[in-house]
């Protein structure tokens, strides 16, 4: 029984530290992760040219798929404050969260 307990109270330990936690304007500004604060638009990087950026529909990369940019894409939106390293962006009426490193000014 104490053995159990004690892996519950891990396991929710673990989930707890884990979680994202929201990121204003001022704080991403020490951390990079400002999109709001940066220019108007920004370009896809750091994909490969046969390769698409995924849009996703929560900002992890294990939510769902809701739209892709291609390797060349500009022109992408950013819509608030970021969550960890994840922004929401809107590139042609898609609307969605993308990772940070992947985009540049």
């Amino acid at each position: 029984m104490y053995v159990r307990c004690s892996l519950a109270i891990l396991a929710a330990a673990l989930i707890a530290t884990a979680q994202t936690t929201t990121v204003t304007p001022a704080q991403a500004q020490g951390y990079g992760r400002d999109c709001e604060h940066g220019p108007d638009t920004y370009r896809v990087r750091n994909v490969s040219s046969w390769d698409r950026l995924n849009i996703r529909s929560g900002p992890s990369s294990r939510r769902v798929i809701v739209g892709t940019i291609p390797a060349t894409g500009t022109g992408i939106h950013c819509l608030g404050p970021c969550e960890g390293n994840w922004c929401r962006v809107s590139w042609r009426g898609i609307v969605g969260w993308t990772n940070m490193r992947f985009l540049g000014e």
